[in-house]
């Protein structure tokens, strides 16, 4: 499974980006996203690690998140550990005065969840994109 979505939101790019990298912002933007704890004493960047409690059709999972690349102003790279695992990356750019910012990612989904990649693919993105709505909203209105 693969997604890919992006938006545009008219705020400086590295403004943006430190937002993005701020894990204590995530619950502003996340709606899924009901919790998050740090594991270890990395806070940002490469070797962050985090236990997310989220909220996914009804059922509340945790999911550990582990952040494998950092460039800062342009990209965040990360690799989930639940009940699948997944790599992601959240990037930005400067785009017309102000940045387009790009979220994706891909999973290997096996046994019953192979035969729903199409649904799960389908609801994966739904998700980015409310979030990605609700993070353009919540930057925009400071």
């Amino acid at each position: 499974m693969r997604t890919r979505q992006s938006i545009r939101i008219e705020r400086p790019c590295e403004e943006v980006f430190w937002f993005l990298a701020d894990h204590t912002n995530e619950r502003r933007w996340r709606a899924e996203l009901l919790a998050t704890r740090f594991i270890g004493e990395v806070r940002q960047g490469v070797g962050t690690h985090l236990r997310q409690t989220l909220s996914y059709q009804g059922r509340i999972v945790e999911a550990d998140l582990e952040i494998t690349e950092f460039v800062p102003g342009e990209r965040i790279g990360f690799t989930v550990h639940g009940g699948v695992r997944a790599h992601g990356s959240i990037s930005v750019r400067a785009e017309r005065g102000g940045t387009r910012v790009v979220a994706a990612g891909s999973a290997e989904l096996k046994g019953s969840a192979a035969m729903m990649e199409r649904f799960i693919t389908q609801t994966v993105e739904r998700i980015v994109i409310e979030d990605l709505t609700r993070l353009k909203r919540v930057l925009e209105a400071a």
